[in-house]
């Protein structure tokens, strides 16, 4: 800056007063950076190649609830929930091998911890710098993705929830088709659609406890048959291994296993006793088969009934289609066997 008279006034041309020193380009830089670093919008750390925070904005103490003082010189692992503390120590120390830059949002699921213990969802940015040292250091920028996971969420299931009411819908409307088929009275075809639509309704207590995801097999079983039996079922025997089952797959399985229990405790094993049921349940990898059966024994002596019930649909076709599978039902001298073999394609993943 020049007087009138050409005389250079020394100034930074950043508001410093006339008479002060002016800054360097490489300090003028430095100013600005730390300002920008400072006052972002999104949280940022600078960690050294040990994992240690040398900086932090105001942002980053406002996520996490950490003062500068708390944070400086802590290692970054502060940051992370402690079940996953070592796995991250060891991807940190492979970044640092190899450092390159990442951008936020790469299909990673990731998950901070904050000041009071709880758990955030967050994206993170990487960007390695070289620093005065020659040593690498690491700036962290990270966003805060909880409104959106919950937004995710609620829109996941609204989908889901009206996924699984069309096909509720859709459910119903074939049962009671096919009952309609085999009642012989109006009273007779509401018993029995009152009686599956509680079996539908019990299968869907379980995916409720499940947040409306995949059902464990065995939880599901275990719903059908206590709700018919209406006691502990010391009779019983469960066993395989521990899998889920896809929504529309375990609705039609659990109106199976209600069929095969409400026999069972009318007419079958349960009825007296003496009488057991094994359930199992297995995977055949190899076939890329899913098994169940179901086998009574102890049970009264049972003969072939001549009128086939919705039951024997249900058990016969119902669900071994709905399953893309193949069933067989047999009457045994002492019980009923029901044995149903369906592609892996109905577990969860």
């Amino acid at each position: 800056m020049m007087k009138p008279d050409g005389e250079v006034l020394s100034g930074s041309g950043f508001g410093d007063d006339v008479g002060e020193p002016l800054l360097s380009d490489l300090e003028q830089t430095k100013l600005v950076a730390r300002t920008l670093f400072e006052h972002a919008p999104v949280a940022m750390l600078v960690v050294d190649q040990a994992g240690k925070v040398q900086h932090i904005n105001s942002a980053t103490e406002k996520l996490f609830g950490f003062s500068r003082d708390e944070l400086m010189g802590q290692l970054v692992e502060t940051l992370v929930p402690p079940n996953a503390r070592l796995h991250h120590e060891q991807l940190r120390h492979r970044y640092i091998a190899h450092p390159i830059p990442r951008s936020m949002a790469e299909g990673r699921r990731l998950t901070a911890l904050t000041k009071d213990g709880k758990e955030v969802a967050v994206d993170i940015a990487m960007n390695p710098v070289v620093l005065d040292s020659s040593e690498v250091a690491v700036i962290l920028s990270v966003i805060d993705t909880s409104d959106r996971e919950r937004a995710d969420r609620a829109e996941f299931f609204v989908k889901e929830l009206t996924h699984r009411a069309r096909n509720m819908f859709a459910i119903i409307s074939a049962i009671s088709r096919q009952i309609a088929k085999y009642s012989t009275s109006v009273a007779e075809f509401q018993v029995a659609l009152d009686s599956r639509l509680n079996a539908l309704l019990t299968s869907y207590q379980v995916f409720e406890k499940e947040n409306w995801q995949a059902a464990p097999i065995h939880d599901l079983v275990q719903s059908q048959i206590s709700f018919v039996v209406k006691q502990g079922t010391p009779q019983v025997d469960l066993s395989g291994p521990d899998i889920r089952l896809q929504p529309t797959p375990a609705e039609y399985l659990g109106l199976a296993v209600h069929e095969l229990a409400t026999n069972a405790i009318k007419h079958g094993a349960l009825s007296v006793p003496t009488g057991a049921v094994d359930v199992r349940w297995a995977v055949d990898e190899k076939a890329k088969i899913f098994e169940f059966h179901w086998r009574e024994h102890n049970g009264p002596p049972l003969t072939p009934s001549e009128r086939q019930g919705f039951g024997s649909a249900i058990l016969k076709s119902i669900v071994p289609a709905a399953c893309g599978g193949k069933a067989s039902l047999a009457v045994t001298p002492t019980g009923m066997s029901w044995k149903l073999n369906a592609p892996l394609a109905l577990l969860a993943q």
